[in-house]
């Protein structure tokens, strides 16, 4: 019997029903605890950082990871009701993830759902037992080969078994084959994701004749094609597996934004305002000029005068170490200015300015309006 391929947000498109992970993942309330840069695979797409790629570092969503806190801190702040375990390939640090996945069921109780995103489909089962028995409540395959047997394992367990694969022009067939079988073994879902370029992997897929959709989109172009002639093809020929191609627009518009939108609301200082119509924060910056610094002295001098020439409560301006700089409300930055600046015309050469950032752990900055 047919099915009905369904439009979702951000042109995604849906035949079946959406696995639970990528349901939070939409709301925003999805944590990505990245648990490792290690990885026995080496797909030409893979489009990791070089600051994550091969690298055993550890982020829940930007903020990197030194403690377990650390985790939890980031699952807050967006308030989290699941968390999707990533990398490189999490089963490369098979204790880490065990212990991360206990620690979170226990910490945020069993409704805490857990995805797990692997490529090693032919990984035991006594491993997936382990997994299963830390509190995982659904895994993703990206298949390297023919061996499916650590997915027939998953199956056999009861657990909530998907594949996750990109769009590749030119693949259709392969894609095609890939959704049968798993439609024979009666796989839960299999998500399909747009191809998109990265800084480390933009070379690669450029020499191999590919090209972007647009200059404004790090998608490629047919990736999307592809997989909305594979959803429509299976909308008539699978009766068991759901297909979900995951389009560059929702993880950028819906996903990424949602997800700022939780961390702005819950993580908002009295300094700081919200943009209208983004989820962007607004703060007054003072600090080094391009490419220099200020020590502690001269960051706690600036402060001094801060508040006590011009009477700043303390909820109001802040000492951030980490960024080198001093964190004023906007509206105060803006009033003083002129008259801060010829109390600081001997100190180290500093630029103060109103900034325009994301509320993420590591503050992009989008925007700096000098004053």
């Amino acid at each position: 019997m047919k099915r009905t391929v369904r439009k979702l947000q951000g042109d995604s498109l849906l035949v079946g029903d959406l696995p639970k992970g990528c349901k939070l993942c939409s709301s925003g309330t999805k944590m990505v605890l990245f648990v490792t840069g290690l990885c026995d695979s080496s797909c030409y797409y893979c489009p990791l950082s070089q600051e994550k790629g091969g690298k055993d570092v550890v982020f829940a969503d930007e903020m990197p990871v030194e403690t377990a806190i650390d985790i939890i801190e980031e699952a807050n702040a967006i308030g989290a009701h699941g968390v999707g375990v990533s990398g490189g390939d999490p089963l490369c640090r098979l204790d880490r993830t065990l212990t991360y996945i206990s620690f979170l069921k226990e910490k945020f109780g069993e409704e805490f759902h857990i995805h797990l995103y692997t490529s090693q489909n032919k990984v035991d089962i006594d491993t997936l037992k382990q997994l299963q028995s830390a509190g995982l409540d659904e895994i993703r395959f990206h298949p390297q080969d023919n061996d499916w047997s650590g997915i027939e394992h998953a199956l056999s367990l009861g657990m909530v078994t998907g594949l996750e694969l990109p769009a590749i022009p030119g693949e259709k067939e392969k894609l095609i084959e890939t959704a049968k079988r798993a439609d024979d073994m009666k796989i839960d879902f299999f998500n399909i994701n747009e191809l998109e370029t990265s800084e480390t992997n933009f070379q690669k897929l450029i020499s191999m004749g590919m090209r972007l959709t647009n200059l404004s989109s790090s998608s490629i172009a047919g990736s999307k094609e592809t997989a909305i002639s594979i959803l429509e093809w299976g909308s008539k020929e699978l009766e068991y597996t759901s297909l979900h191609f995951c389009s560059a627009k929702f993880k950028d518009i819906v996903q990424l934004r949602t997800r700022l939108e939780r961390r702005l609301d819950r993580t908002i200082r009295t300094l700081e305002e919200k943009e209208e119509e983004e989820p962007i924060v607004v703060l007054g910056v003072i600090r080094a000029e391009h490419g220099k610094s200020m020590n502690m002295n001269d960051l706690l001098g600036i402060l001094e005068i801060v508040r006590q020439k011009f009477d700043v409560p303390p909820d109001l301006v802040n000492l951030d170490e980490n960024r080198n700089r001093i964190e004023i409300a906007p509206w105060i930055l803006e009033t003083i200015a002129e008259e801060l600046k010829d109390e600081l015309s001997d100190a180290l050469p500093i630029e103060m300015g109103i900034a325009h950032e994301y509320p993420s752990w590591d503050r992009l900055q989008v925007l700096f309006e000098p004053v």
